[in-house]
């Protein structure tokens, strides 16, 4: 087996731009590639495979499929680059691809999108901390069923203890018994040892696992004690994290997408449309 049979499309595109000086034009990589035997295509089609593959290795131009290896750069030209290693993480600003209309950076982008997620986070954690304690407990039921607890149902709210709700966790082929404790609180009243411990003490001996889930936050202590040897292990559950579970398993929120388009024109028409526009009338 030839050695230009193991290289990737990747590598080939490299050793082809070292040709060119560094930087070239996708017609110019393709020919280089192929007049020094850098890569056998078989795609019926190799000027698409290989601009896609150049895209996936940019480190300025896909915004879903990309290749975590960044190997090039695409100008605001069309040609393609070359990027050295210790420009590897970090683009210099002049090789952000921006648009006249759009004018935004994938930096710019991502930091658009972690700005909207922290704020639905915010509006999550504000929303449950203003629900009647009935309802949160009835929330708290439903968001466990959500992520894979079965047969919770709420204990009568004249009952002793501390149990709001109670189930099942399947863990492997059994069932493990938990109880749940759940506290609406403001955000600066942290969940302390104390109630961790009388959690604890509710428990112990008919279930096998406990969560506290709080709008709020734990303190250090209530944290420290939450898993202790030959007790009842105790999963600590807050606002944020409750918010960041939501998100996650998208539980009362809708995940919403934004096309991005790129024109490539060697899209425009395949190698016999092509061959037929370039043919005489």
């Amino acid at each position: 087996m030839g050695f230009f049979n193991q290289r990737t499309i990747a590598d080939a595109a490299r050793q082809a731009l070292l040709f060119l000086g560094g930087s070239g034009s996708l017609e110019e990589i393709y020919e280089r590639i192929c007049l020094h035997s850098l890569y056998n295509f078989g795609a019926k089609e190799p000027k698409t495979v290989l601009r896609i593959t150049l895209d996936r290795h940019c480190a300025n131009k896909s915004l879903s499929v990309m290749n975590s290896k960044k190997i090039f750069i695409k100008r605001s030209n069309g040609a393609y680059s070359l990027i050295q290693e210790e420009d590897n993480k970090i683009v210099s600003a002049e090789y952000v691809i921006k648009d006249d209309e759009v004018n935004l950076s994938i930096i710019e982008m991502k930091k658009m999108a972690k700005q909207q997620r922290d704020k639905v986070k915010q509006e999550i954690a504000a929303c449950l901390r203003n629900l009647p304690p009935e309802k949160f407990e009835n929330f708290c039921r439903i968001f466990l069923k959500r992520y894979g607890f079965s047969k919770m149902a709420l204990t009568s709210r004249g009952r002793d203890g501390g149990i709001d709700i109670y189930g099942l966790l399947k863990v492997g082929i059994a069932n493990m018994r938990v109880a749940v404790q759940c506290k609406r609180y403001a955000l600066d009243n942290k969940v302390g040892r104390p109630a961790i411990s009388g959690f604890r003490g509710d428990i112990t001996g008919e279930y096998e696992q406990g969560i506290f889930i709080t709008t709020s936050s734990f303190t250090k202590e209530a944290e420290d004690i939450s898993f202790k040897p030959g007790c009842v292990p105790v999963i600590l559950i807050d606002g944020e994290q409750l918010a960041e579970f939501m998100l996650e398993r998208q539980i009362g929120v809708i995940q919403e997408s934004i096309a991005v388009y790129s024109f490539e024109e060697d899209l425009l028409w395949n190698e016999s449309d092509y061959l037929y526009l370039t043919q005489p009338l």
